[in-house]
């Protein structure tokens, strides 16, 4: 059992430096042909560290280990929002933008009520129900690329009267084969750390008598969160607490829309109800952001705040394991 978590660790670090690079390379696409930093930011990097989620579900769900991708997507979404968010908020408070309020978490709560619903339905994620699920996330993308466009249309307007006063200069532009090969490169470590990940845990998992349910809301959902972690504490650590919460609900917008619908389209994949609880806490959570807006300092998650999500977090996690 040693040896299966060490390379469950050695799994991880491949994810994480896999989306890494991913990222990288598709920020320099974006960069290379013009999008602004805001649409790169809000979808491709939120896709981006959503990517071993995804990668992990297609694999547990092609594998037949259903209720591994379940536990990988919720575990997640509770992870974002209460340990990783909350551990922001305690390195500093964390302003949450008109943005994300009246848009992000609306559409986030919204995104649990629709998967339910459609999992409830029949017992399961058929096909059809992967592609409603893509095509409403393809609309969330689309949304948020248009009101990223016009912002970053505005901006640079802004820049193109500072050139003409001599105050900006032209910058080198990526290279497009430099980017391609991260993305490649990133997109193969992902495959093999998935693998490794979801191998081993399910040998641990039958050796210890322990679910899969279990295994994918810990272990597997702490590992492959781990790129929104390094992503949101560093944003925090370097007071840029607008991207910390825009990864989170961006990535759990992805997790429950892209990497729930992804892996439905290769195999219908069998629902517990037992996640009807996990996705309810996902959406009251959301909605709890709302409510710190009203307490204290105005829009904003204090220190405290922060604190509460992660006991929640604890809580949350012991609670699963026993049940």
């Amino acid at each position: 059992m040693l040896l299966n978590l060490l390379i469950i660790v050695v799994g991880f670090g491949l994810l994480v430096g896999g989306a890494n690079l991913l990222v990288d390379g598709a920020c320099r696409l974006a960069a290379r042909f013009g999008m602004p930093e805001r649409v790169a930011g809000l979808t491709v990097v939120a896709i981006g560290t959503s990517l071993p989620e995804l990668v992990v579900s297609v694999t547990s769900a092609v594998a037949g280990h259903a209720d591994m991708a379940f536990g990988n997507v919720v575990g997640s979404c509770l992870a974002n929002l209460l340990l990783i968010l909350g551990l922001s908020a305690v390195i500093a408070p964390v302003a949450l933008s008109r943005g994300t309020i009246r848009f992000e978490i609306p559409v986030s709560v919204a995104a649990c009520g629709l998967l339910a619903l459609l999992a409830n339905t029949d017992g399961e994620v058929t096909q059809v129900e992967g592609v409603l699920l893509l095509v409403a996330f393809v609309a969330f993308v689309a949304r948020t690329a248009q009101m990223g466009l016009k912002e970053g249309a505005d901006e640079k307007g802004a820049a193109g009267d500072g050139a003409a006063d001599g105050t900006a200069a032209d910058a080198p532009r990526p290279s497009v084969a430099m980017a391609l090969w991260l993305v490649v490169v990133g997109a193969v470590m992902l495959k093999v750390g998935a693998d490794l990940v979801v191998d081993n845990a399910t040998l641990i998992a039958e050796a210890a008598g322990i679910s899969e349910r279990v295994i994918g809301i810990t272990v597997v959902a702490l590992g492959t969160c781990l790129p929104e972690l390094v992503t949101s504490v560093v944003a925090a650590l370097r007071g840029n607490s607008d991207i910390a919460v825009g990864n989170v609900m961006g990535s759990n917008i992805a997790n429950l829309l892209l990497v729930m619908g992804g892996p439905a389209l290769f195999s219908a994949i069998p629902y517990d109800t037992a996640y009807n609880l996990d996705l309810a806490l996902v959406a009251v959570f959301s909605l709890a952001l709302v409510g710190f807006c009203y307490v204290g300092r105005r829009h904003e998650m204090s220190r405290v705040n922060g604190v509460i999500f992660v006991v929640l977090y604890a809580a949350y996690i012991a609670t699963s394991v026993m049940r």
